[in-house]
């Protein structure tokens, strides 16, 4: 799935389920004839992930992944079945990303995540990844999965959390992406938000209290269903408090820039992980899009 020798095989595009079907499947082609891997998210505004991916894999023969399905939100067995039948009914390779996502108790989503990895790894026979922002879930999963899905397109970032890797093992940099200029810069920067804050060790050590404590103030999924309606964060007042750090989240919490910024950027990820995930909204953008065979 993955290899160090060129962009090639190691660029991947995020695609989510809040399209129209065709949308979707139009996204989907393009990223085959770029020959990049697909990873889908879960998200409850969404469609499921298990189903764009059935959706989807008739038209592709890249890999399909899922970046990533949470074992707090389904059962890991459900999961394992839900795998077990897309690998019957598609010929495609399949890769498999879980993590917590929201929680309330940091010990129980760990506990949970941790058994469900294990699980994955004895009962399916594809590549097994878990989603890390934090030092302590990508210490003790890198014991078990086979890569991990790091949330930072940042190379200081992936330095700091790749020392906490275990195993020699795929080290995946999953950030919100985006050419610009572009239309869906308000959604670049609302997801540059919602992932900056994720790690309580990861804001204390780079020191990003004040940010953090602000931006925890917003009501994300009001602001998800905004722009899933068409509507405008621009003239939301709320959405000012991401704009007063849109500087900060651009540069280090997204891959993104004009055409050459990004292939730079992407090189340099590469110097840290071996392949880097274009996220949410880069497929959105139909210029994006049209230019990610381009990146290679």
């Amino acid at each position: 799935m993955v290899g160090k020798k060129g962009l090639s095989e190691v660029l991947g595009l995020n695609i989510n389920g809040d399209l129209p079907d065709c949308k979707i499947a139009d996204i989907a082609l393009k990223a085959d004839r770029a020959k990049v891997t697909i990873w889908i998210g879960e998200n409850e505004l969404f469609k499921d992930p298990f189903y764009v991916a059935d959706l989807i894999a008739d038209f592709v023969s890249v890999p399909i992944g899922f970046g990533i399905v949470s074992p707090l939100r389904r059962s890991c067995s459900e999961i394992i079945e839900k795998i077990r039948d897309l690998i019957k009914n598609h010929p495609n390779d399949f890769l498999l990303g879980i993590a917590p996502g929201n929680f309330e108790d940091p010990k129980v989503a760990l506990k949970i995540t941790l058994r469900c990895l294990r699980k994955l790894k004895d009962n399916l026979n594809i590549p097994i990844f878990c989603g890390c922002s934090s030092p302590k879930i990508t210490k003790e999963s890198s014991k078990i999965a086979d890569g991990i899905l790091f949330n930072y397109g940042y190379p200081d970032f992936l330095k700091w959390i790749t020392k906490f890797v275990e195993r020699d093992i795929v080290r995946v940099a999953f950030a919100p992406a985006l050419i610009l200029p572009s239309k869906f810069e308000q959604d670049l920067l609302l997801a540059c938000a919602i992932v900056s804050c994720s790690s309580r060790r990861f804001v204390d050590y780079f020191g990003f209290d004040k940010m953090c404590e602000d931006l925890a103030r917003l009501n994300f999924k009001k602001l998800i269903s905004i722009r899933q309606n068409g509507g405008n964060l621009f003239k939301i007042d709320e959405f000012g408090k991401i704009l007063k750090y849109r500087d900060v989240l651009l540069k280090k919490f997204s891959i993104s820039g004009n055409f050459e910024d990004l292939k730079n950027k992407i090189r340099e990820l590469l110097n840290v992980c071996d392949h880097v995930v274009l996220g949410d909204p880069f497929f959105r953008d139909d210029r994006s899009v049209e230019l990610l065979k381009g990146l290679l």
